[in-house]
């Protein structure tokens, strides 16, 4: 032994085994196997797959449940092919061909990429819901979110359009016993005019209010429109004319089928308003008789009326006269201790002549012709007035060689005429005596005729013989 220690040979073998071992205990850890070390191949852990439901049969069936949503997958390949592929690289697949309504337990399986094999998933099966659809027609409703500007009021919503306010709604079968509404929004907040959203979706909502999803509608949206107004009032109609019909023709009545139309204002407007008058007509442009459409005024403080136009029956006739004698004039304003005669009066009464149409003046009486005389603030003496003639519509007082109601009134002092003891005894208030002729026959003691609301002018009549309103 001792000779094979001591031979040159046998220590180089020996420092080379001992060498060997030393650099073995270096390099190598004895908690990795062999082959680990040499090997190519490495694991990777995907925590949070995505599962994609494949196969269902979209037009009868609908997945409303699947638990899990997400699995874990470990996956084992070379580590070049590790390295390449992204989690999205890694399906996992819920096969649903051929699946009928239900809750059931189905298989999972993972598409690898290339080079990659699965070692685990994990749940390898889930729990699905599939229920069976439906489809209906329904009605679909608008809604409105936000608030007008200030002062205005929000309006009717509606569909508008060629289609309709009904759609198609495909959703599963059981859930239509929880739906309460299909509905459409329109914004209006800060709006000043009507507003329309032209691609309007339609959503369905539970009985709560509350979105129900998986709900196919077809079309899925809609034309919608709000109309945004100030506030209404419903007025009845007073018509105004003005203008002059042509040379010799005079008013018999002016009627409108329409008595009340809707006035759109501020809330403060329309307080004040207890009737509409912004229709007014032209009577320089009426020929003959018969309709004649007028429209409303324009406003400048936002006013708009419906209807804008309204269609008005005017007839009228050739201008003819009529005298009414015997009339008493009333007088009006006198002071205390004094009186006042009418000189060109009988016991206090005049003759008057009237124009108009003579449909109109046939029908007078005595007891529709007022006249008076105002003395307020007038001193005793001689004074040139005129009578203030109150008369039917469209009847108007007219002078002539032989009739005129300018008059002297001499107003006296009744003290000086009492102290003399020559008191004619006539009255401050012309008393209505008896009269006679064939023109004023009528009993005064008849009650007036009504007149209807439409025929009534904002106006007194002028006396230019042609129906004028000043």
């Amino acid at each position: 032994m001792d000779k094979w220690l001591n031979h040159p040979t046998s220590l180089k073998v020996l420092s080379l085994i001992l060498a060997i071992l030393i650099w073995a205990i270096v390099h190598i850890d004895p908690e990795t196997s062999p082959q680990s070390v040499t090997s190519n191949t490495d694991t990777k852990i995907i925590e949070a797959a995505t599962i994609v439901p494949i196969g269902l049969d979209t037009d009868k069936y609908v997945l409303t449940g699947l638990e899990p949503t997400v699995v874990r997958v470990v996956v084992e390949g070379r580590i070049s092919n590790l390295r390449t592929a992204t989690n999205d690289d890694y399906v996992v697949q819920l096969d649903l061909n051929g699946v009928g309504p239900g809750i059931q337990d189905l298989p999972l399986k993972v598409q690898m990429p290339a080079g990659i094999k699965e070692v685990e998933i994990s749940p390898s099966h889930v729990t699905v819901q599939i229920e069976e659809l439906e489809t209906q027609t329904l009605e679909v409703q608008v809604l409105t979110e936000g608030e007008p500007a200030a002062g205005y009021i929000v309006g009717e919503s509606s569909i508008i359009g060629d289609t309709g306010n009904v759609v198609e709604v495909t959703m599963p079968k059981d859930d239509y016993a929880r739906l309460g509404m299909l509905a459409v929004t329109v914004d209006i907040t800060g709006a000043s005019a009507n507003v329309t959203n032209k691609k309007a979706k339609v959503v369905a909502y539970d009985t709560q209010g509350v979105l129900i999803p998986n709900v196919s509608v077809k079309p899925d949206t809609l034309s919608a429109e709000t109309i945004i107004s100030l506030p209404s009032k419903e007025l009845p109609v007073q018509l105004r004319y003005t203008g002059n019909l042509p040379e010799g023709y005079s008013l018999v009545s002016i009627n409108s089928s329409t008595t009340s139309v809707t006035v759109n204002a501020t809330q403060t407007i329309l307080d004040e308003m207890n009737l509409y008058d912004g229709f007014v007509l032209d009577l320089a442009k009426v020929k003959e008789s018969g309709e004649v459409l007028v429209k409303a005024e324009k406003s400048e403080n936002g006013l708009t009326v419906t209807p804008g136009e309204i269609p008005v029956i005017v007839e009228i006739e050739a201008t003819a006269t009529r005298t009414m004698s015997g009339i008493p004039v009333t007088i009006t304003g006198l002071v205390d201790d004094t009186k006042a005669t009418i000189s060109e009066s009988k016991n206090g009464r005049i003759d008057v002549l009237l124009a108009g149409a003579e449909t109109l003046l046939q029908k007078i009486k005595n007891s529709e012709v007022k006249l008076s005389l105002d003395v307020t603030g007038l001193a005793i003496g001689t004074h040139q007035l005129t009578v203030a003639a109150e008369l039917p519509a469209y009847i108007h007082a007219t002078e002539s060689e032989s009739f005129t109601l300018n008059v002297t009134v001499v107003i006296a002092s009744t003290k000086e005429v009492d102290a003399s003891g020559e008191n004619d005894g006539v009255d401050n208030v012309i008393p209505d005596l008896p009269t006679s002729g064939p023109d004023n026959g009528n009993d005064s003691t008849d009650p007036e005729p009504s007149t209807d609301v439409n025929e009534e002018p904002t106006e007194s009549p002028a006396s230019s013989g042609n129906g004028q309103v000043e």
